[in-house]
């Protein structure tokens, strides 16, 4: 039986979307190579909420990603110290970090697929888009042709599913770039991760973070068209582990600073805010 994924074991305490950017590829191209350690929890999101809704927001985030994991926790919910009226993201504007979660389809996952769909159409969950697929292929059975995005709250990742016809069932984080700083943000994140690109397009990437036989943990990178800039999500921040942040700093586009003794704070090319976490060794899973 497979180990859990658990804290304990781990850690310390609208743009252009081709169908074929968010297909999953075989497990033969994805693979993580010997030399890169296995770390679950090497990419994980921070949200952030007003007082009274951290709870639900917490619960509604790990029932969607227990649908690959049941512990599968990659959302850390914290609440802000006073309400603020924070307007809803503008439909027509693409925000910077989409969820994508890709299920099995066989024995009877057309029908979990549909009831997750459902889940995302009721609250706290709020409908954000709906976006073409380009190839035309049927990738829900309620939305041919078509892929909604949900939002948990206002300024954090939109999230959607998909259907796997084959391979493992994926957790895919995908950042929308600038299209100047493109390249720059593939290097910046490799850097970070120190992980290969497993895909590589003009428009379109992906790191593999983590990986076993059942399921895979992604981060991708989507270039906007000239023009369009995303919009920086100002209520979630990614946190991404490192083994030496001395040797980083110097690398960095922006400045980094601490915030306490094992988490430092800086961004990347496009704004984005990224927080830094020490890596202790004991704290991998192998």
């Amino acid at each position: 039986m497979e180990k859990p994924f658990t804290e304990d074991d781990c850690v310390d305490s609208g743009a252009e979307t081709g169908g074929s950017d968010y297909s999953p590829l075989s497990s033969t191209s994805s693979e993580l190579s010997m030399g890169e350690l296995q770390d679950p929890f090497l990419v994980s999101i921070h949200l952030i909420t007003d007082p009274g809704q951290g709870k639900l927001l917490q619960r509604a985030a790990d029932a969607v990603l227990a649908w690959v994991h049941p512990e599968l926790q990659l959302f850390r919910v914290s609440e802000r110290a006073a309400n603020s009226q924070r307007p809803w993201p503008k439909r027509h504007q693409q925000p910077t970090m989409a969820v994508i979660l890709f299920l099995q389809e066989m024995y009877g996952g057309e029908e979990q697929i549909l009831t997750l769909q459902s889940t995302l159409q009721r609250p706290p969950w709020c409908y954000h888009h709906t976006e073409k697929i380009s190839n035309g292929r049927s990738m829900l059975p309620l939305t041919p042709c078509s892929q909604d995005f949900f939002v948990l709250s206002p300024g954090t990742p939109v999230w959607a599913v998909r259907q796997v016809h084959y391979g493992k069932e994926i957790v895919r984080f995908t950042v929308y770039c600038r299209h100047e700083n493109y390249i720059d943000m593939i290097r910046l994140y490799k850097l970070l991760l120190q992980r290969r690109v497993a895909q590589k397009k003009e428009d379109f990437c992906f790191f593999v973070v983590y990986s076993n036989p059942e399921m895979e943990i992604q981060l991708s990178f989507k270039r906007l068209p000239r023009g369009q800039n995303p919009a920086v999500l100002d209520s979630a921040v990614m946190e991404v582990r490192v083994r030496d942040v001395g040797v980083l700093v110097p690398l960095l586009p922006h400045p980094c600073s601490p915030i306490s003794d094992v988490r430092w704070q800086t961004e990347d090319y496009d704004g984005n805010k990224i927080l830094l976490q020490k890596l202790h060794l004991n704290w991998l899973c192998v």
